[in-house]
């Protein structure tokens, strides 16, 4: 997908909901092991601590390293 601002390849990804800060991990990249650690790789979106929360769902969305934005598709 092109970034609609610059045009730039965006690099696929996803946004985890487990109790890791809210952020973009590429795909085939693990969240941190750590409730309150952004992955290796991942991008902060917001820092949010929830403790004991182990299991969620994930959002794939797209990052542009250019411009700093996630976009993320909707089911409608």
């Amino acid at each position: 997908m092109k970034c609609p601002y610059c045009q730039k390849e965006m690099q696929w990804g996803y946004i985890p909901n487990w109790s890791q800060p809210v952020q973009w991990i590429p795909d085939g990249e693990k969240p941190s092991l750590f409730s309150f650690s952004v992955a290796q790789k991942g991008i902060a979106l917001i820092n949010q601590f929830k403790p004991f929360k182990v299991y969620g769902y994930k959002a794939k969305a797209y990052y542009c390293s250019k411009c700093k934005i996630v976009l993320a598709p909707t089911k409608e």
